[in-house]
Protein backbone atom coordinates (compact mmCIF):
# COMPACT_ATOMS: atom_id res chain seq x y z
CA UNK A 1 0.00 0.00 0.00
CA UNK A 2 1.37 3.42 -0.98
CA UNK A 3 1.68 6.28 1.53
CA UNK A 4 -1.03 8.19 -0.37
CA UNK A 5 -3.46 5.26 -0.18
CA UNK A 6 -2.78 4.89 3.54
CA UNK A 7 -3.56 8.57 4.15
CA UNK A 8 -6.83 8.25 2.19
CA UNK A 9 -7.79 5.21 4.30
CA UNK A 10 -7.07 7.10 7.56
CA UNK A 11 -9.10 10.08 6.36
CA UNK A 12 -12.08 7.86 5.43
CA UNK A 13 -11.95 6.16 8.84
CA UNK A 14 -11.94 9.56 10.56
CA UNK A 15 -14.95 10.70 8.54
CA UNK A 16 -16.82 7.49 9.41
CA UNK A 17 -16.03 7.96 13.09
CA UNK A 18 -17.30 11.55 13.01
CA UNK A 19 -20.51 10.44 11.25
CA UNK A 20 -21.05 7.71 13.85
CA UNK A 21 -20.52 10.10 16.75
CA UNK A 22 -22.85 12.64 15.14
CA UNK A 23 -25.51 9.98 14.53
CA UNK A 24 -25.33 8.78 18.12
CA UNK A 25 -25.51 12.37 19.31
CA UNK A 26 -28.54 12.99 17.11
CA UNK A 27 -30.17 9.79 18.41
CA UNK A 28 -29.36 10.93 21.92
CA UNK A 29 -31.03 14.30 21.28
CA UNK A 30 -34.01 12.60 19.60
CA UNK A 31 -34.55 10.42 22.63
CA UNK A 32 -34.20 13.41 24.90
CA UNK A 33 -36.94 15.12 22.87
CA UNK A 34 -39.06 11.97 23.18
CA UNK A 35 -38.59 12.06 26.93
CA UNK A 36 -39.54 15.74 26.96
CA UNK A 37 -42.73 14.96 25.05
CA UNK A 38 -43.64 12.25 27.55
CA UNK A 39 -43.35 14.75 30.38
CA UNK A 40 -44.76 17.66 28.37
CA UNK A 41 -47.96 17.96 30.40
CA UNK A 42 -46.06 18.07 33.68
CA UNK A 43 -43.63 20.70 32.35
CA UNK A 44 -46.51 22.92 31.28
CA UNK A 45 -48.02 22.71 34.74
CA UNK A 46 -44.66 23.43 36.37
CA UNK A 47 -44.22 26.51 34.20
CA UNK A 48 -47.27 28.27 35.67
CA UNK A 49 -46.35 31.13 37.97
CA UNK A 50 -47.07 30.60 41.66
CA UNK A 51 -49.18 33.28 43.34
CA UNK A 52 -50.92 33.71 46.67
CA UNK A 53 -54.23 31.98 46.01
CA UNK A 54 -56.87 29.54 47.21
CA UNK A 55 -56.88 25.98 45.89
CA UNK A 56 -59.14 26.00 42.82
CA UNK A 57 -62.13 24.35 44.51
CA UNK A 58 -62.45 27.15 47.07
CA UNK A 59 -64.72 29.65 45.34
CA UNK A 60 -67.69 31.84 46.10
CA UNK A 61 -70.91 29.90 46.88
CA UNK A 62 -69.04 26.81 48.09
CA UNK A 63 -70.23 24.42 50.78
CA UNK A 64 -67.88 23.63 53.67
CA UNK A 65 -68.32 20.57 55.86
CA UNK A 66 -70.51 21.26 58.91
CA UNK A 67 -69.94 20.17 62.49
CA UNK A 68 -68.69 18.05 64.13
CA UNK A 69 -65.86 18.38 61.58
CA UNK A 70 -63.64 21.43 61.40
CA UNK A 71 -63.64 22.54 57.77
CA UNK A 72 -60.24 23.15 56.18
CA UNK A 73 -59.49 25.91 53.71
CA UNK A 74 -56.14 26.05 51.99
CA UNK A 75 -54.17 27.46 49.13
CA UNK A 76 -50.72 28.27 47.77
CA UNK A 77 -48.02 30.91 47.97
CA UNK A 78 -44.50 31.44 46.63
CA UNK A 79 -43.44 32.73 50.04
CA UNK A 80 -42.65 29.77 52.30
CA UNK A 81 -42.49 30.91 55.91
CA UNK A 82 -44.79 33.91 55.44
CA UNK A 83 -47.77 34.47 57.75
CA UNK A 84 -51.33 34.11 56.46
CA UNK A 85 -54.14 35.68 58.49
CA UNK A 86 -57.73 34.57 58.03
CA UNK A 87 -61.21 35.68 59.07
CA UNK A 88 -64.42 33.68 59.15
CA UNK A 89 -67.42 36.00 59.47
CA UNK A 90 -70.78 34.44 60.42
CA UNK A 91 -74.01 36.21 61.46
CA UNK A 92 -73.20 35.69 65.14
CA UNK A 93 -69.43 35.83 65.38
CA UNK A 94 -66.16 36.69 63.65
CA UNK A 95 -63.33 34.16 64.01
CA UNK A 96 -59.69 35.04 63.39
CA UNK A 97 -56.85 32.67 62.52
CA UNK A 98 -53.15 32.81 61.71
CA UNK A 99 -51.05 30.23 59.93
CA UNK A 100 -47.74 29.92 58.09
CA UNK A 101 -46.94 29.00 54.49
CA UNK A 102 -45.19 25.63 54.54
CA UNK A 103 -43.34 23.62 51.91
CA UNK A 104 -45.56 21.46 49.71
CA UNK A 105 -44.72 18.37 47.67
CA UNK A 106 -43.33 20.79 45.06
CA UNK A 107 -40.29 22.62 46.44
CA UNK A 108 -41.16 25.76 44.46
CA UNK A 109 -44.68 26.05 45.88
CA UNK A 110 -45.72 26.80 49.44
CA UNK A 111 -49.04 25.66 50.89
CA UNK A 112 -51.05 27.24 53.70
CA UNK A 113 -53.95 25.68 55.62
CA UNK A 114 -56.53 27.11 58.02
CA UNK A 115 -58.66 24.83 60.16
CA UNK A 116 -61.96 26.59 60.90
CA UNK A 117 -64.09 26.23 64.00
CA UNK A 118 -66.99 23.76 63.66
CA UNK A 119 -70.17 25.37 62.36
CA UNK A 120 -73.79 24.27 62.44
CA UNK A 121 -75.53 23.25 59.24
CA UNK A 122 -76.78 26.14 57.10
CA UNK A 123 -74.55 28.72 58.76
CA UNK A 124 -73.77 31.37 56.12
CA UNK A 125 -70.33 32.92 56.09
CA UNK A 126 -67.77 35.06 54.30
CA UNK A 127 -64.07 34.24 54.49
CA UNK A 128 -60.97 36.34 53.87
CA UNK A 129 -57.26 35.48 53.95
CA UNK A 130 -54.41 37.98 53.83
CA UNK A 131 -50.68 37.69 53.23
CA UNK A 132 -48.11 40.44 52.44
CA UNK A 133 -50.87 42.97 51.81
CA UNK A 134 -52.84 40.75 49.42
CA UNK A 135 -56.38 39.79 50.51
CA UNK A 136 -58.45 36.95 49.02
CA UNK A 137 -62.17 36.61 49.78
CA UNK A 138 -64.88 33.97 49.56
CA UNK A 139 -68.52 35.08 49.74
CA UNK A 140 -71.85 33.28 50.03
CA UNK A 141 -70.22 30.32 51.77
CA UNK A 142 -72.51 27.91 53.61
CA UNK A 143 -71.86 24.96 55.92
CA UNK A 144 -73.47 21.60 55.17
CA UNK A 145 -72.51 18.11 54.00
CA UNK A 146 -69.97 17.73 51.20
CA UNK A 147 -70.34 14.65 48.99
CA UNK A 148 -67.92 13.62 46.24
CA UNK A 149 -69.55 11.90 43.24
CA UNK A 150 -67.14 9.87 41.11
CA UNK A 151 -66.80 6.99 38.66
CA UNK A 152 -67.25 6.61 34.92
CA UNK A 153 -69.85 7.53 32.30
CA UNK A 154 -73.01 6.58 34.19
CA UNK A 155 -71.96 9.01 36.92
CA UNK A 156 -71.00 11.56 34.27
CA UNK A 157 -74.39 11.09 32.53
CA UNK A 158 -76.10 14.52 32.75
CA UNK A 159 -79.60 15.49 33.81
CA UNK A 160 -80.20 16.74 30.25
CA UNK A 161 -80.11 13.12 29.00
CA UNK A 162 -82.13 11.42 31.74
CA UNK A 163 -85.81 10.50 31.60
CA UNK A 164 -88.10 13.41 32.53
CA UNK A 165 -85.21 15.84 32.22
CA UNK A 166 -87.57 18.79 31.79
CA UNK A 167 -89.35 18.05 35.07
CA UNK A 168 -86.02 17.58 36.86
CA UNK A 169 -84.67 20.90 35.55
CA UNK A 170 -87.85 22.65 36.65
CA UNK A 171 -87.42 21.41 40.22
CA UNK A 172 -84.28 23.38 41.06
CA UNK A 173 -85.32 25.90 43.70
CA UNK A 174 -82.90 24.66 46.35
CA UNK A 175 -80.46 27.52 47.03
CA UNK A 176 -78.68 25.54 49.73
CA UNK A 177 -77.64 22.81 47.32
CA UNK A 178 -74.44 23.83 45.56
CA UNK A 179 -72.82 22.15 42.53
CA UNK A 180 -69.18 21.82 41.45
CA UNK A 181 -67.70 19.87 38.51
CA UNK A 182 -64.06 18.96 37.87
CA UNK A 183 -62.66 19.04 34.33
CA UNK A 184 -61.40 15.69 33.04
CA UNK A 185 -57.63 15.81 33.50
CA UNK A 186 -54.92 13.29 34.31
CA UNK A 187 -51.51 13.37 35.94
CA UNK A 188 -48.69 10.90 36.52
CA UNK A 189 -47.93 12.47 39.90
CA UNK A 190 -50.27 13.36 42.81
CA UNK A 191 -51.36 17.00 42.58
CA UNK A 192 -52.14 19.38 45.43
CA UNK A 193 -54.48 21.44 43.24
CA UNK A 194 -56.92 20.72 40.42
CA UNK A 195 -55.64 21.32 36.91
CA UNK A 196 -58.94 22.82 35.78
CA UNK A 197 -62.53 23.40 36.95
CA UNK A 198 -65.38 22.74 34.53
CA UNK A 199 -68.18 24.28 36.59
CA UNK A 200 -67.38 26.37 39.64
CA UNK A 201 -69.57 26.34 42.74
CA UNK A 202 -73.06 27.41 41.76
CA UNK A 203 -76.60 27.37 43.08
CA UNK A 204 -79.01 25.16 41.13
CA UNK A 205 -80.60 26.56 37.99
CA UNK A 206 -82.14 24.83 35.00
CA UNK A 207 -78.92 25.32 33.03
CA UNK A 208 -76.52 24.35 35.79
CA UNK A 209 -78.50 21.25 36.73
CA UNK A 210 -79.01 20.21 33.10
CA UNK A 211 -75.30 19.68 32.52
CA UNK A 212 -74.62 18.19 35.94
CA UNK A 213 -74.34 14.50 36.88
CA UNK A 214 -77.88 13.10 37.07
CA UNK A 215 -77.16 10.48 39.76
CA UNK A 216 -75.23 12.98 41.86
CA UNK A 217 -78.02 15.57 41.57
CA UNK A 218 -80.90 13.21 42.39
CA UNK A 219 -78.97 11.73 45.31
CA UNK A 220 -78.05 15.15 46.72
CA UNK A 221 -81.52 16.59 46.27
CA UNK A 222 -83.04 13.64 48.15
CA UNK A 223 -80.59 14.10 51.02
CA UNK A 224 -81.30 17.83 51.17
CA UNK A 225 -85.10 17.47 51.01
CA UNK A 226 -85.14 14.78 53.70
CA UNK A 227 -82.71 16.36 56.16
CA UNK A 228 -83.22 20.02 55.32
CA UNK A 229 -79.62 21.17 55.56
CA UNK A 230 -77.17 22.39 52.93
CA UNK A 231 -75.47 19.89 50.61
CA UNK A 232 -72.39 20.42 48.46
CA UNK A 233 -72.03 18.09 45.47
CA UNK A 234 -68.56 17.70 43.96
CA UNK A 235 -68.72 15.86 40.64
CA UNK A 236 -65.41 14.31 39.57
CA UNK A 237 -65.83 11.46 37.07
CA UNK A 238 -64.58 10.38 33.61
CA UNK A 239 -66.42 8.12 31.19
CA UNK A 240 -65.02 4.71 30.30
CA UNK A 241 -62.38 4.64 33.03
CA UNK A 242 -61.42 1.70 35.28
CA UNK A 243 -61.21 1.73 39.06
CA UNK A 244 -57.44 1.39 38.74
CA UNK A 245 -57.21 4.94 37.34
CA UNK A 246 -58.98 6.23 40.48
CA UNK A 247 -56.81 4.23 42.90
CA UNK A 248 -53.51 5.17 44.49
CA UNK A 249 -50.40 3.06 43.77
CA UNK A 250 -50.49 1.84 47.37
CA UNK A 251 -54.04 0.52 46.92
CA UNK A 252 -53.20 -1.07 43.58
CA UNK A 253 -50.13 -2.81 44.98
CA UNK A 254 -52.29 -4.46 47.66
CA UNK A 255 -54.36 -6.15 44.96
CA UNK A 256 -51.56 -7.03 42.54
CA UNK A 257 -52.64 -4.38 40.03
CA UNK A 258 -49.55 -2.20 40.03
CA UNK A 259 -47.39 -2.14 36.89
CA UNK A 260 -43.95 -1.42 38.33
CA UNK A 261 -41.38 0.52 36.33
CA UNK A 262 -38.21 -1.55 35.68
CA UNK A 263 -35.43 -0.48 38.03
CA UNK A 264 -32.60 0.07 35.59
CA UNK A 265 -32.06 0.81 31.93
CA UNK A 266 -29.10 2.43 30.17
CA UNK A 267 -29.43 6.20 29.84
CA UNK A 268 -31.47 7.12 26.77
CA UNK A 269 -31.67 3.52 25.65
CA UNK A 270 -34.55 3.05 23.20
CA UNK A 271 -35.95 0.15 25.21
CA UNK A 272 -35.87 2.29 28.35
CA UNK A 273 -37.88 5.04 26.63
CA UNK A 274 -40.43 2.56 25.28
CA UNK A 275 -40.89 1.04 28.73
CA UNK A 276 -41.21 4.48 30.28
CA UNK A 277 -43.90 5.44 27.81
CA UNK A 278 -45.82 2.25 28.60
CA UNK A 279 -45.69 2.92 32.32
CA UNK A 280 -46.51 6.63 32.20
CA UNK A 281 -49.07 6.70 29.37
CA UNK A 282 -49.76 10.39 29.78
CA UNK A 283 -52.24 10.29 26.92
CA UNK A 284 -54.34 7.56 28.50
CA UNK A 285 -56.93 8.25 31.19
CA UNK A 286 -57.21 4.49 31.81
CA UNK A 287 -53.69 4.24 33.24
CA UNK A 288 -53.07 3.36 36.86
CA UNK A 289 -53.62 6.22 39.34
CA UNK A 290 -53.73 9.07 36.80
CA UNK A 291 -57.24 10.20 37.84
CA UNK A 292 -56.56 9.64 41.51
CA UNK A 293 -53.59 11.96 41.07
CA UNK A 294 -55.42 14.73 39.18
CA UNK A 295 -59.09 14.53 40.19
CA UNK A 296 -59.20 13.12 43.75
CA UNK A 297 -55.84 13.85 45.40
CA UNK A 298 -56.36 17.66 45.23
CA UNK A 299 -59.41 17.29 47.53
CA UNK A 300 -57.74 15.22 50.25
CA UNK A 301 -57.16 18.10 52.66
CA UNK A 302 -60.85 19.03 52.36
CA UNK A 303 -63.26 17.91 55.08
CA UNK A 304 -66.05 15.85 53.49
CA UNK A 305 -69.12 13.87 54.58
CA UNK A 306 -68.83 10.99 52.12
CA UNK A 307 -68.65 9.77 48.52
CA UNK A 308 -70.85 8.02 45.98
CA UNK A 309 -69.60 5.98 43.04
CA UNK A 310 -70.96 4.59 39.76
CA UNK A 311 -68.34 2.53 37.94
CA UNK A 312 -67.43 -1.03 37.01
CA UNK A 313 -68.34 -1.38 33.35
CA UNK A 314 -64.71 -0.71 32.36
CA UNK A 315 -63.49 -3.51 34.65
CA UNK A 316 -65.98 -6.15 33.51
CA UNK A 317 -63.51 -8.46 31.76
CA UNK A 318 -60.11 -10.07 32.09
CA UNK A 319 -57.72 -9.54 34.98
CA UNK A 320 -59.43 -6.32 36.07
CA UNK A 321 -62.67 -8.22 36.61
CA UNK A 322 -60.92 -10.99 38.53
CA UNK A 323 -59.25 -8.47 40.85
CA UNK A 324 -62.29 -6.23 41.38
CA UNK A 325 -63.36 -7.92 44.61
CA UNK A 326 -60.06 -6.62 45.99
CA UNK A 327 -59.57 -3.48 43.88
CA UNK A 328 -62.88 -1.83 44.78
CA UNK A 329 -63.01 -2.44 48.56
CA UNK A 330 -59.31 -1.53 48.81
CA UNK A 331 -59.87 1.68 46.85
CA UNK A 332 -62.61 2.66 49.31
CA UNK A 333 -60.39 1.94 52.33
CA UNK A 334 -57.51 3.84 50.76
CA UNK A 335 -59.65 6.90 49.97
CA UNK A 336 -60.85 6.93 53.56
CA UNK A 337 -57.36 6.68 54.99
CA UNK A 338 -55.96 9.41 52.75
CA UNK A 339 -58.84 11.84 53.29
CA UNK A 340 -58.65 11.30 57.05
CA UNK A 341 -54.90 11.83 57.26
CA UNK A 342 -54.65 14.75 54.84
CA UNK A 343 -57.58 16.61 56.46
CA UNK A 344 -55.84 16.49 59.85
CA UNK A 345 -58.37 13.88 61.01
CA UNK A 346 -61.39 16.08 60.21
CA UNK A 347 -62.82 13.66 57.61
CA UNK A 348 -64.15 10.53 59.28
CA UNK A 349 -61.76 7.57 58.76
CA UNK A 350 -64.83 5.44 57.95
CA UNK A 351 -66.78 8.03 55.99
CA UNK A 352 -69.87 6.62 54.24
CA UNK A 353 -69.29 5.39 50.71
CA UNK A 354 -72.22 4.56 48.41
CA UNK A 355 -72.21 2.94 44.99
CA UNK A 356 -74.53 1.84 42.22
CA UNK A 357 -74.49 -1.86 41.46
CA UNK A 358 -74.23 -2.13 37.68
CA UNK A 359 -77.36 -1.63 35.59
CA UNK A 360 -78.10 -3.90 32.58
CA UNK A 361 -76.49 -3.50 29.20
CA UNK A 362 -76.98 -5.77 26.19
CA UNK A 363 -80.35 -7.38 25.58
CA UNK A 364 -78.71 -10.80 25.40
CA UNK A 365 -80.19 -13.23 27.95
CA UNK A 366 -77.34 -15.72 27.54
CA UNK A 367 -74.58 -13.40 28.86
CA UNK A 368 -73.53 -14.77 32.26
CA UNK A 369 -70.08 -13.25 32.74
CA UNK A 370 -68.73 -9.73 33.08
CA UNK A 371 -71.45 -7.57 34.60
CA UNK A 372 -72.73 -10.34 36.92
CA UNK A 373 -69.18 -10.88 38.21
CA UNK A 374 -68.64 -7.16 38.83
CA UNK A 375 -71.97 -6.83 40.66
CA UNK A 376 -70.91 -9.63 42.98
CA UNK A 377 -67.39 -8.25 43.39
CA UNK A 378 -68.78 -4.78 44.15
CA UNK A 379 -69.95 -6.29 47.44
CA UNK A 380 -66.62 -8.09 48.05
CA UNK A 381 -68.50 -11.31 47.16
CA UNK A 382 -70.99 -11.01 50.02
CA UNK A 383 -73.99 -9.99 47.93
CA UNK A 384 -74.95 -7.11 50.21
CA UNK A 385 -73.43 -4.14 52.02
CA UNK A 386 -72.46 -3.15 54.64
CA UNK A 387 -70.54 -6.34 55.38
CA UNK A 388 -67.40 -7.45 57.21
CA UNK A 389 -65.07 -6.27 54.43
CA UNK A 390 -67.04 -3.15 53.50
CA UNK A 391 -68.24 -1.30 56.58
CA UNK A 392 -70.24 1.93 56.31
CA UNK A 393 -70.99 1.31 52.63
CA UNK A 394 -74.35 1.41 50.88
CA UNK A 395 -75.58 0.60 47.38
CA UNK A 396 -78.40 0.96 44.91
CA UNK A 397 -79.34 -2.19 42.99
CA UNK A 398 -79.97 -1.22 39.36
CA UNK A 399 -79.99 -4.54 37.48
CA UNK A 400 -83.77 -4.26 36.91
CA UNK A 401 -83.58 -0.88 35.12
CA UNK A 402 -82.69 -1.72 31.48
CA UNK A 403 -82.98 0.81 28.66
CA UNK A 404 -82.08 -1.13 25.54
CA UNK A 405 -83.32 1.69 23.30
CA UNK A 406 -81.32 4.45 24.95
CA UNK A 407 -80.00 6.83 22.26
CA UNK A 408 -76.81 7.00 24.33
CA UNK A 409 -76.31 3.23 24.12
CA UNK A 410 -77.87 0.51 26.24
CA UNK A 411 -74.93 0.77 28.63
CA UNK A 412 -76.27 4.25 29.53
CA UNK A 413 -79.88 3.78 30.72
CA UNK A 414 -81.80 7.03 31.07
CA UNK A 415 -83.66 6.17 34.27
CA UNK A 416 -81.31 7.87 36.68
CA UNK A 417 -84.08 8.99 39.03
CA UNK A 418 -84.74 5.50 40.38
CA UNK A 419 -80.99 5.01 40.72
CA UNK A 420 -80.53 8.27 42.63
CA UNK A 421 -83.62 7.64 44.77
CA UNK A 422 -82.46 4.15 45.74
CA UNK A 423 -78.94 5.37 46.49
CA UNK A 424 -80.26 8.21 48.64
CA UNK A 425 -82.53 5.83 50.55
CA UNK A 426 -79.52 3.66 51.36
CA UNK A 427 -77.44 6.71 52.21
CA UNK A 428 -80.04 8.07 54.60
CA UNK A 429 -79.93 4.76 56.48
CA UNK A 430 -76.19 4.08 56.49
CA UNK A 431 -74.74 7.61 56.47
CA UNK A 432 -77.36 9.32 58.60
CA UNK A 433 -78.86 6.52 60.67
CA UNK A 434 -82.47 6.94 59.56
CA UNK A 435 -84.62 3.82 60.18
CA UNK A 436 -85.11 3.01 56.51
CA UNK A 437 -85.54 -0.36 54.80
CA UNK A 438 -82.74 0.37 52.35
CA UNK A 439 -82.03 -2.94 50.61
CA UNK A 440 -84.19 -5.51 48.90
CA UNK A 441 -84.64 -8.95 50.47
CA UNK A 442 -81.49 -11.03 50.88
CA UNK A 443 -81.64 -14.76 51.75
CA UNK A 444 -80.70 -16.04 55.17
CA UNK A 445 -80.86 -19.76 54.40
CA UNK A 446 -81.15 -22.19 51.50
CA UNK A 447 -81.74 -25.93 51.79
CA UNK A 448 -82.78 -29.00 49.86
CA UNK A 449 -86.26 -30.15 50.87
CA UNK A 450 -88.67 -32.77 49.60
CA UNK A 451 -90.52 -30.06 47.65
CA UNK A 452 -87.43 -28.57 46.04
CA UNK A 453 -84.73 -26.08 46.97
CA UNK A 454 -86.17 -23.69 49.57
CA UNK A 455 -84.72 -20.21 50.07
CA UNK A 456 -85.71 -18.30 53.20
CA UNK A 457 -85.34 -14.52 53.30
CA UNK A 458 -85.78 -13.79 56.98
CA UNK A 459 -88.76 -13.11 59.19
CA UNK A 460 -89.22 -9.48 58.08
CA UNK A 461 -88.73 -9.97 54.34
CA UNK A 462 -92.32 -9.33 53.14
CA UNK A 463 -91.62 -10.67 49.65
CA UNK A 464 -93.23 -9.57 46.43
CA UNK A 465 -92.73 -12.11 43.62
CA UNK A 466 -93.03 -10.57 40.15
CA UNK A 467 -91.65 -13.47 38.10
CA UNK A 468 -90.97 -17.17 38.59
CA UNK A 469 -87.71 -17.04 36.62
CA UNK A 470 -84.24 -15.79 37.47
CA UNK A 471 -82.88 -18.63 39.65
CA UNK A 472 -80.53 -21.43 38.62
CA UNK A 473 -79.22 -24.52 40.37
CA UNK A 474 -75.76 -25.95 39.81
CA UNK A 475 -76.47 -29.58 39.03
CA UNK A 476 -73.04 -31.15 39.62
CA UNK A 477 -71.16 -29.29 36.83
CA UNK A 478 -73.94 -27.54 34.89
CA UNK A 479 -76.22 -24.61 35.64
CA UNK A 480 -79.92 -25.30 35.06
CA UNK A 481 -82.86 -22.89 35.19
CA UNK A 482 -84.96 -23.53 38.28
CA UNK A 483 -88.28 -21.70 38.39
CA UNK A 484 -90.13 -20.72 41.54
CA UNK A 485 -92.86 -23.27 42.22
CA UNK A 486 -94.26 -21.74 45.41
CA UNK A 487 -93.67 -18.85 47.79
CA UNK A 488 -94.99 -17.04 50.81
CA UNK A 489 -94.12 -13.78 52.59
CA UNK A 490 -90.67 -14.93 53.67
CA UNK A 491 -89.56 -17.78 51.40
CA UNK A 492 -89.58 -19.27 47.91
CA UNK A 493 -89.17 -22.84 46.70
CA UNK A 494 -87.38 -23.71 43.47
CA UNK A 495 -88.05 -26.73 41.33
CA UNK A 496 -85.31 -29.33 41.76
CA UNK A 497 -84.21 -29.62 38.15
CA UNK A 498 -81.18 -31.80 38.81
CA UNK A 499 -81.35 -35.42 37.72
CA UNK A 500 -81.12 -38.34 40.12
CA UNK A 501 -77.44 -38.77 39.27
CA UNK A 502 -76.66 -35.10 39.96
CA UNK A 503 -76.36 -33.30 43.26
CA UNK A 504 -77.12 -29.63 43.88
CA UNK A 505 -73.77 -27.87 44.20
CA UNK A 506 -74.81 -24.22 44.08
CA UNK A 507 -77.52 -21.65 43.46
CA UNK A 508 -77.46 -18.26 41.79
CA UNK A 509 -79.96 -15.48 41.17
CA UNK A 510 -80.19 -12.86 38.41
CA UNK A 511 -76.78 -13.96 37.11
CA UNK A 512 -77.15 -12.26 33.74
CA UNK A 513 -75.83 -9.03 32.27
CA UNK A 514 -79.47 -8.02 31.78
CA UNK A 515 -81.50 -10.33 33.99
CA UNK A 516 -85.04 -9.01 33.51
CA UNK A 517 -87.28 -6.40 31.91
CA UNK A 518 -87.92 -3.05 33.57
CA UNK A 519 -88.66 -3.48 37.28
CA UNK A 520 -89.69 -7.08 36.63
CA UNK A 521 -87.03 -9.28 38.21
CA UNK A 522 -88.31 -12.11 40.35
CA UNK A 523 -87.94 -10.95 43.97
CA UNK A 524 -88.73 -7.58 45.55
CA UNK A 525 -89.49 -6.35 49.01
CA UNK A 526 -92.93 -4.85 49.50
CA UNK A 527 -91.41 -2.08 51.64
CA UNK A 528 -89.97 0.56 49.28
CA UNK A 529 -90.32 -1.85 46.30
CA UNK A 530 -86.59 -2.58 46.30
CA UNK A 531 -85.23 -5.45 44.16
CA UNK A 532 -83.37 -8.32 45.78
CA UNK A 533 -79.69 -8.17 44.80
CA UNK A 534 -78.04 -10.94 42.75
CA UNK A 535 -75.99 -13.70 44.35
CA UNK A 536 -74.03 -16.88 43.62
CA UNK A 537 -73.22 -19.34 46.39
CA UNK A 538 -72.09 -22.92 46.89
CA UNK A 539 -74.19 -25.57 48.60
CA UNK A 540 -72.54 -27.51 51.41
CA UNK A 541 -73.59 -30.63 53.31
CA UNK A 542 -73.65 -31.28 57.02
CA UNK A 543 -72.52 -34.49 58.73
CA UNK A 544 -75.89 -36.08 58.02
CA UNK A 545 -75.72 -35.32 54.30
CA UNK A 546 -78.25 -32.51 54.47
CA UNK A 547 -77.52 -29.92 51.73
CA UNK A 548 -77.83 -26.26 52.69
CA UNK A 549 -76.45 -22.70 52.35
CA UNK A 550 -75.82 -20.21 55.11
CA UNK A 551 -76.07 -16.82 53.39
CA UNK A 552 -74.68 -14.84 56.36
CA UNK A 553 -77.57 -12.47 55.78
CA UNK A 554 -77.35 -8.83 56.84
CA UNK A 555 -78.73 -7.99 60.26
CA UNK A 556 -81.50 -5.72 58.94
CA UNK A 557 -83.26 -8.77 57.50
Amino acid sequence: MTQTSFRILILAAAVLLIQTVWARSAHHELLKEKEKSIYKEEKIEEAEAVTFTFAKHFQNHLVLQREPARANIYGFSPNVGETVNAQLVTPTRTYTYSTTVEKSSDASVGIWTVELDPQNADTPANISVTSKGITLTLTDVIFGDVWICSGQSNMQFPVNHMDDAAAEKADVNYPNIRLFTVTDKLSTVPLDDLIEVQQGWTRPSSGAVGGFSAVCWVFGKNIHKTLGHAVGLVHSSWGGTPAEAWSSPVALAKCGNLVRKPDKYADYDEEYMNQLAKVMKLEDQNSNSVLWNAMIHPFLKTSIKGAIWYQGEADASGVKMQHYNCTFPTMISDWRLNFHQASNSQTNPSFPFGFVQLAPNANAPSLTSGFPDIRWHQTADYGYVPNQKMSDTFMAVAMDLPDFNSPYGSIHPRDKKDVGDRLALSGLAVAYGLPEVFQGPYPSKGEVTAGGFKITYGSSASLEIKSVSGFELLCSARWAVANITSHDEVSITLQNVCSASESIKGVRYAWRESPCSFKACAVYGKVNSLPAPPFILTVTSDTKGHSYIDFHAPAHN
